[in-house]
């Protein structure tokens, strides 16, 4: 650009800035003189509000008016500040509440205080209705620093706000403090929650893996102490297992004694589980006559044998389930279902009940002789010879009366057939008149009537 032009511009710019001051110079005396209008207008409406408001109040006229005025002020004031809600005080009552002990159970007892108490709380409603008894609220019996001894000490609440109060029923308590004794005492064993442990299974003796343990308490409560038991929970058991059982302290009464400390808490127990189980056959029992002379033709069940499970001692002392039926009851043709009654220490069962199936027939009696009889259970080692009287075949043998129809008497076997005498309790003696004892080991038993026309025979035992 050449010279001349730059001056030209130069020129223009001047005038420009000069033109625009002029324009905020009008602009800013305009506003200035709008605000000083405002302004003296505003102070016009004072000045006559001012003099009305003279005239009102201090005009003779008006003095009533006024008085009404400021007396309406006043009781509205007062009205509206008494109709303001204050807080009301309400109680609430909260239950047995735990009672937390603070002392050093390492080194003594305490006895004699209460485990619950009664709690009050009092304030507003929206304070005493946010405490909650599970977490907010605590009871605190504090013996910390004292000694052995009797003491009366004032419970305490956790509740430190000065909105609520609070009230503890009984206030106090008088505590006694003893100092603990140490003392070994052998474990013994108890099971456990054995209701949920199946009724096949059967325990072993437990193995401990520790038979003695210490226990501490007061010379007072040592001296309930009897025993002390590792707890075996056997719920669920079906085959060994090792667990941690809880060890109890107890009293004479079988009581748990929960002051006293037992170290260590637990031990480790071991226990086989097993099954032991026989299959025997379900006999079913006759009792009485059947009316008219009728016998038993035919008989079937729906079980005819079952397995038992219980400890292997009382297993082996059973061979058959009896069930015991009325023959009284039986007139015709019957359809029985009986339950199955277990024998004194047998746990389970795999037939609960049988169904029989019963016909009859005619019936008649036969006789077998020169039945020998037979001792059993000899365990005094005694020597047996027949009484002084009669000769020793009479002496030694006995008849049978069989009673039955008459197709199952000619199938009859009398050697299966078992007279005996229990040695059992037998003394030694000359002369002895003893019970003879019937058996018959036969699938087909149930089928007859079989007595001995002899109920007694005369022996003499010796050493």
């Amino acid at each position: 650009m050449s010279p001349k032009k730059d001056k030209k511009n130069k020129k223009f710019d001047s005038e420009d800035k000069l033109e625009l001051a002029q324009i905020i110079a009008e602009r800013s005396e305009k506003i200035t003189n709008l605000t000083e209008s405002v302004g003296d207008a505003f102070l016009r409406v004072l000045r006559w509000l001012s003099a009305w408001f003279d005239r009102i109040l201090f005009n003779p006229r008006h003095a009533k008016l006024v008085a009404f005025a400021v007396a309406l002020l006043i009781y509205f004031a007062f009205n509206v500040s008494a109709s303001t809600p204050s807080p009301v005080n309400q109680a609430r009552q909260i239950p047995d509440v735990p009672v937390v002990v603070k002392y050093n159970s390492e080194m003594y007892e305490v006895v004699d205080f209460d485990e619950k108490v009664d709690v009050i709380v009092f304030g507003d409603y929206s304070d005493i209705s946010m405490v909650n008894p599970q977490n907010d609220l605590k009871v605190e019996l504090d013996l910390s620093g004292l000694a052995e001894g009797t003491h009366q000490v004032n419970y305490k609440t956790n509740i430190t706000s000065a909105r609520i109060r609070t009230t503890i029923t009984p206030a106090s308590a008088n505590v006694t403090i003893r100092i603990k004794e140490a003392k070994r005492m052998t474990l013994s064993t108890e099971f456990v929650n054995q209701k949920k442990l199946g009724s096949q299974y059967v325990l072993g003796t437990p193995e401990l893996e520790t038979q003695d343990v210490t226990i501490k308490a007061s010379k007072e409560t040592m001296a309930q102490v009897a025993f002390v038991k590792a707890l075996i929970d056997v719920s669920g058991q079906t085959e060994q297992f090792t667990t941690d059982a809880e060890i109890v302290a107890y009293n004479q009464q079988g009581e748990r004694l929960t002051t006293v400390d037992v170290l260590p808490k637990t031990v480790k127990a071991k226990v086989d589980v097993t099954s032991p189980n026989k299959t025997v056959p379900i006999k079913p029992v006759f009792q009485g006559d059947i009316p008219e002379g009728k016998a038993i033709a035919s008989l079937s069940m729906d079980n005819e044998a079952m397995t038992i499970y219980a400890q292997q001692s009382v297993l082996d002392s059973i061979e058959e389930i009896k069930v015991p039926i009325q023959a009284s009851g039986l007139t015709k043709d019957t359809k029985l279902v009986h339950n199955i009654s277990l024998p004194s220490g047998v746990r389970h069962g795999t037939v609960s009940k049988v169904n029989f199936d019963i016909k009859l027939g005619e019936g008649e009696t036969k006789k077998f002789d020169d039945i020998p009889i037979l001792f059993v259970h000899n365990v005094n080692q005694l020597k047996i010879s027949p009484g002084t009287s009669g000769d020793q075949k009479t002496a030694t043998t006995t008849s049978l009366e069989v009673f039955g129809t008459k197709e199952n008497i000619e199938k009859f076997k009398p050697e299966n057939v078992k007279v005996y005498i229990d040695m059992r309790d037998i003394e030694p003696g000359d002369n002895q008149e003893v019970k003879l004892y019937v058996e018959y080991n036969d699938p087909t038993s149930s089928l007859y009537s079989v007595k001995s026309t002899k109920e007694t025979a005369v022996f003499s035992f010796r050493k």
